[in-house]
């Protein structure tokens, strides 16, 4: 298990007893230092955005801001939001764990809501505090295997400001997930090697990071625990060691972290699993697995990341494989002087055993995002539970850029504190070199014109000098880090400066690769304000009464996809990851569509004008009313043919899809009920209903499990009608008809979750309480 006998601060040897090169001592910055250093780093990456002169784009702008505006707002006004009515028809919202309700830091911006509104600004922020947190953490892991303060800096430094981190930047959840991945590792290994406390403290952190909203990188990360685990397992403990005490112990412990991290995100996870079952992804065929896969050609990206051009917030230019969003999926740049010091680490492989299991691990990642170009990541779709659930195999490239800062880190310490024998030096030097002649080569087949005929886009002469004018730039900056580091295998004075100076490079370079990356002109308030008066306008005109727009068509949209989250217009359309697979119901055309869902405002083409418009709808059916004949079919290809039918009209027949055990004797039209709602919230509804006989009410509402009705204050069935909405059996005369959204299994993982947040927050102050006690009596 892992040890920390080495006293930090203290330049270490090697044990070989032959001659070495003797090394300039290196300055030493203090851990504090480290950690501001860090902080500067970020401030200056991001400080475009952190001004306000730029903004983060893409997913930030259609989904995470919209989210995470609709979760704040809705909470400081004191409900929990459950549900959400104002995308696609209606659809769960916690229980879409990419919601990230209960994510702390999330939660946390609710204290920023004002007026009934968040500002994207705080959004922004926390994401940027998100780097500090990876590269702060990165730093102290390192240090927890030995490694001194100006390597460990470096290591936090290449994994925070590392090509998967920054074109990730539009992603939220997954910037705020690996994050946490070095301080989970840390925390890890402190359990492994110590108390029983840390147990609880890494069972926390772990769990609570599943909250961060991405349970593909969620289940990788359970995976890279697993590994490392069974490493320092075989390579501790040999023989009959791996069934004595000690290894029970280790083994008991790692079990009970991975219990006690599932066990807290249960508030979540329970509510996600029953929503995934039900939507488009429930199923995923292997085709679908293989999108957003590394390719075997793009490692070249590794020295040249912008060869198949760059899909930014200045635009899209990419000629890769696949379409323009493998551009951040297939990433896995980190930067030229870390790629050289992680291939020099292979000559102290026998010095340091992590050496050999990173390295391990990284080769794995890479073999796995390569997808259906390999046989790897095959087997784990067929066979590993868990994993046929997801797409984008190269996002676990994540682990190259992990394994690659500590391994950096590792070689870095060798150059700067070890003292090396005489037959190393000339080996780091040949593998520098090795490095900067394969650029060198890269680049002029480049500017030749010889890869031309590998790569078809290098034939269109604006796409060639583009790609030409990035490669430039990359081999500069392959340049400088085989300087710098030949600076450093010759012991020259420079030296003691070499940790800041590595840290400079690192700078250079990846801003360079991502500077421009996430910097967008559009402000998000402009880009939602333009639509503001088109939802005014519908929400004045509907005066009160609960209807849906259709805001796209063929031709485009009147507004964005989730404008409905900012601006609380119920909308039939929406952008999320998940939708539920019935969302819509089966009709006849597009426009009997819309009168069953409510969709009083339809977008429409002005011819005139050429542009899209707004109308309203004459033929839509209310949110609420009654029927009075139903058809009972429990098969979707009957109920499928009988809706597309002419003879299908919602507004007197519905259509049921399990048996009620009802018989209505009077199955004639009758205009005399009413149906009023008094009560419109997230999680419930009230209304008023009146029948002058036994019918149907039928809701224009998602059905979905955890939707229960009470009549005049008791609880009936809610059936499944019209292929996805709700219908309640109601009686003869004038009713209160209330409905709630009362999850089983939110309510089952709240009490789970919080019950195991008391056992750690016990298994962590217990220990604390009782440490002086014990001091005392044995002082005694």
């Amino acid at each position: 298990m892992p040890s920390h006998k080495h006293k930090k601060g203290t330049p270490r040897t090697s044990s070989s007893q032959n001659s070495s090169l003797a090394v300039p001592t290196p300055f030493e910055l203090k851990d504090w230092q480290c950690v501001a250093l860090l902080s500067i780093l970020v401030l200056i990456f991001f400080r475009d955005i952190l001004l306000g002169n730029a903004f983060l784009w893409e997913d930030f702008l259609y989904h995470d801001y919209p989210s995470r505006n609709f979760a704040a707002v809705s909470m400081s006004m004191g409900e929990i939001p459950l549900w959400n009515p104002f995308t696609f028809n209606g659809m769960p919202f916690l229980a879409d764990i990419q919601k990230t309700v209960f994510y702390l830091p999330c939660t946390a911006l609710t204290l920023f809501v004002s007026n009934g509104h968040l500002s994207f600004y705080w959004l922004e922020i926390m994401i940027i505090l998100h780097y500090v947190l990876a590269g702060v953490t990165m730093f102290y892991l390192a240090r927890s295997f030995e490694l001194h303060r100006a390597p460990a800096l470096f290591a936090g430094t290449v994994y925070m400001l590392s090509g998967f981190m920054i074109t990730h930047a539009i992603h939220q959840y997954i910037v705020s997930l690996v994050a946490w991945y070095p301080l989970i590792l840390l925390l890890f290994r402190k359990a492994l090697a110590g108390g029983w406390n840390w147990v609880f403290v890494a069972g926390l952190v772990l769990g609570h990071s599943t909250l961060a909203g991405f349970p593909q990188l969620s289940l990788y990360l359970y995976f890279f625990l697993f590994v490392y685990f069974v490493f320092e397992l075989l390579t501790t403990y040999k023989g009959r060691e791996l069934v004595a005490r000690p290894a029970m112990i280790a083994t008991a412990k790692a079990a009970t972290i991975v219990m006690l991290s599932v066990a807290i995100a249960m508030i979540q996870l329970l509510p996600t699993v029953e929503f995934a079952d039900l939507t488009f992804r429930a199923q995923i065929t292997y085709q679908k697995a293989t999108e957003g896969q590394f390719s075997w050609q793009q490692i070249i990206t590794f020295l040249y990341p912008k060869f198949f051009g760059t899909a930014g917030a200045g635009g899209y230019n990419y000629h890769g494989p696949g379409t323009y969003w493998y551009y951040w999926e297939t990433g896995m740049y980190f930067g030229v002087l870390p790629l050289m010091l992680m291939v020099t680490s292979l000559l102290i492989i026998k010095k340091n055993k992590y050496v050999g299991f990173f390295w391990g691990f990284s080769i794995f990642a890479v073999l796995f995002a390569l997808g259906g170009n390999f046989v790897l990541h095959k087997l784990f779709f067929d066979f590993v539970p868990g994993f046929a659930k997801f797409r984008n195999a190269a996002r676990m490239g994540v682990f190259l850029t992990f394994g690659a800062a500590l391994l950096s880190g590792f070689s870095l310490q060798n150059l700067l504190y070890e003292k090396r024998p005489l037959y190393e030096s000339p080996h780091f030097r040949n593998i520098v070199l090795a490095i900067l002649g394969l650029s060198l080569v890269l680049y002029l087949l480049l500017i030749s014109g010889l890869l031309s005929g590998s790569f078809e886009f290098l034939k269109e002469n604006a796409t060639f000098l583009a790609v030409k004018k990035d490669a430039l730039a990359s081999l500069f900056v392959t340049i400088l880090s085989a300087l710098f580091l030949y600076g450093i295998i010759k012991g020259t004075p420079l030296l003691r400066w070499a940790g800041l100076a590595s840290v400079a490079v690192l700078l250079i370079d990846m801003s360079i690769f991502g500077g421009e990356q996430n910097n967008s002109k559009t402000n998000p308030d402009e880009y939602f304000n333009r639509s503001r008066p088109l939802t005014n306008f519908i929400k004045q005109d509907s005066n009160g009464e609960l209807v849906r727009v259709n805001m796209r068509n063929q031709q485009g949209m009147l507004m964005d996809r989730n404008q409905g989250l900012m601006d609380r217009v119920m909308l039939m359309e929406g952008y999320t990851p998940l939708v539920l697979q019935r969302y819509l119901p089966p009709s006849r055309d597009w426009s009997h569509t819309c009168d069953m869902m409510n969709a009083k405002y339809r977008v429409a083409a002005d011819e005139q004008r050429q542009a899209l418009t707004i109308t309203r709808a004459t033929s839509y059916l209310p949110r609420a009313y009654m029927v009075y004949d139903a058809r009972i079919l429990t098969d979707s290809a009957s109920i499928f043919q009988f809706m597309q039918s002419k003879g299908f009209e919602p507004s007197r027949v519905v259509v049921i899809d399990s048996d009620p055990a009802l018989k209505i004797s009077d199955t004639s039209y009758t205009a005399q009920w009413s149906a009023h709602f008094t009560s419109y919230k997230l999680n419930s509804m009230s209304l008023t209903v009146s029948t002058p006989k036994d019918g149907f009410l039928v809701l224009s509402e998602i059905y979905y499990p955890g939707w229960n009705a009470y009549i005049d204050g008791e609880p009936q069935t809610v059936y499944r009608a019209n292929w996805n909405q709700r219908v309640i059996h109601m009686r003869t005369g004038t009713h209160k008809v209330d409905m709630r959204f009362q999850s089983t299994p939110f309510e089952r993982g709240t009490w789970i979750s919080l019950a195991t947040l008391a056992l750690c927050i016990g298994g962590i102050v217990v220990p604390l309480v009782k440490r002086p006690r014990n001091s005392e009596q044995q002082a005694a």
